[in-house]
């Protein structure tokens, strides 16, 4: 088990890059979890807007009816 630990004298190496990569991985997924949720609120923000406009032609709609 030491011997597959040690990986043949490069274990620094080997492992730092496991690090890394893992690190970056991990960024990588809570930049997007954060860009989703934002595109998120802007597109809920804009529906409801629109639902907003819809209701006041559909209400000067009736009115002029």
């Amino acid at each position: 088990m030491i011997e597959f630990l040690n990986m043949g004298g490069y274990a620094v190496f080997v492992w730092s890059s496991y690090a890394v990569a893992f690190l970056l991985v991990t960024l990588l997924y809570v930049r997007s979890v954060k860009a989703l949720k934002t595109l998120q609120s802007i597109t809920e923000a804009s529906v409801s807007e629109a639902q907003e406009v819809s209701a006041k032609r559909t209400f000067k709609e009736k009115s002029l009816a």
